[in-house]
């Protein structure tokens, strides 16, 4: 009996143990006073609580983090161009560990599932890049691959099954399909090598999610956002690797009186000449861990839209849009699903709202100091 309950109390010990060691943290790239802020996220206070800011370089932006959550990939994109890693501390604080080139400005940056190779995709560039993580975190500096693309490519994603890889063109209105070698991280084009993403000229497909679970039907759904037309357009994933579109919904408030947006130019995102009406301009999207609802981002009117998402098929809903931080390019959602943390480029804070997991409505509980620039958030969850 005495073994039993000594059994117990150390089975309740280790438990609280882990308990007290979880931790929720965020890590907001700030491009213009390039540094990163930190923040630990108390879901139970529902309140950020700062970790401190840490130099990165003039133009950080896109990051991720690795599978094991031990470090933090930074995109740089001023020269020379680069991602600098951290290694992530137990109190969640941020030392740089490395740095490596990158072979051009890369405006997204992902990883493979294994966490053996750090994608990479270059706006400017026409480019993707593929480089090998060694068993130190650290990124190699000859690339495995380099692939030119056409114009604009943009964001760049693996599969879930980590056999196929997936880039989006905002400029040629495409959807790149590669079969991905995990052990060598080399692409080959799938067959057909692309999708037309384009219910109309110009829509600029920019950022995708890929749905976390199959739908009652057996299928995947792939979302990508237009940065230029206001929409989400849906397709689903095939045995085969390739995508087959769907159908596409309007993302941008109807209460916003907009015009179709331009791509921007390479020279700096206001660099367009004076127009009519507000220009679209999409940014980010993402799903709950659960797959239930679905958020995106609109710079121009500085707004936060929401679906609703059918386990039937996948099929969005919209339900409403509200303002959020100027100029909203990043935003995260905690792997609960019951937080999402927004940045705007011409704001200095973030927004942190609740998610209602019955009508995934939006609450604000509280805003919080970051640096000048901020475009992207990552969080890690351990």
């Amino acid at each position: 009996m005495k073994k039993s309950i000594y059994a117990g109390m150390v089975a309740s010990v280790m438990m609280l143990s882990a308990g007290a060691q979880a931790q929720s943290l965020l890590y907001v790239s700030n491009a213009d006073s390039g540094t990163l802020t930190g923040y630990q996220l108390d879901k139970e206070k529902m309140t950020l609580i700062p970790l401190g800011d840490f130099p990165a370089g003039s133009k950080a932006m896109s990051s991720v983090v690795s599978p094991d959550k031990k470090k933090l990939y930074v995109s740089v994109r001023s020269k020379p161009y680069r991602v600098v890693v951290y290694d992530i501390q137990p109190d969640g604080k941020l030392v740089k560990a490395s740095e490596s080139p990158l072979p051009e400005s890369m405006a997204y940056l992902s990883m493979d599932r294994q966490g053996h190779f750090l994608l990479s995709a270059s706006y400017g560039g026409d480019l993707f890049s593929i480089n090998r993580i060694n068993s130190r975190g650290e990124v190699g500096a000859k690339p495995v691959q380099v692939v030119h693309t056409g114009k604009r490519a943009h964001a760049i994603q693996v599969s879930p099954d980590n056999r196929s890889l997936y880039v989006t063109l905002l400029g040629a209105d495409q959807l790149l399909q590669y079969h991905f070698n995990a052990s060598t991280g080399q692409v080959t084009p799938n067959d057909p090598p692309f999708i037309n993403i384009q219910s109309e000229a110009a829509t600029g497909p920019r950022h995708f999610v890929i749905a976390p679970k199959l739908d009652k039907q057996g299928k995947r759904s792939l979302y990508i956002l237009t940065e230029m037309a206001g929409n989400i357009n849906r397709l689903t994933l095939n045995k085969d690797g390739t995508a087959t579109p769907a159908e596409v919904v309007n993302s941008v408030s109807p209460k916003e009186d907009m015009q179709r947006g331009e791509a921007r130019p390479l020279t700096g995102d206001d660099d367009l000449p004076p127009s009519h009406k507000p220009r679209i301009w999409q940014a980010d999207l993402h799903l709950t861990p659960d797959g239930r609802y679905l958020y995106s981002t609109e710079r121009t009117s500085s707004t936060l839209s929401s679906f609703s998402v059918d386990p039937n098929d996948g099929h969005l809903t919209y339900l409403t849009s509200i303002r959020t931080e100027q100029q909203p390019r990043g935003f995260a959602i905690d792997n609960s699903g019951r937080f999402l943390i927004e940045s705007g480029q011409k704001s200095t804070q973030l927004s942190l709202y609740t998610i209602n997991s019955t009508t995934g409505a939006l609450t604000l509980v509280g805003r919080y100091p970051t640096g000048k620039g901020a475009n992207w958030i990552s969080m890690v969850e351990r």
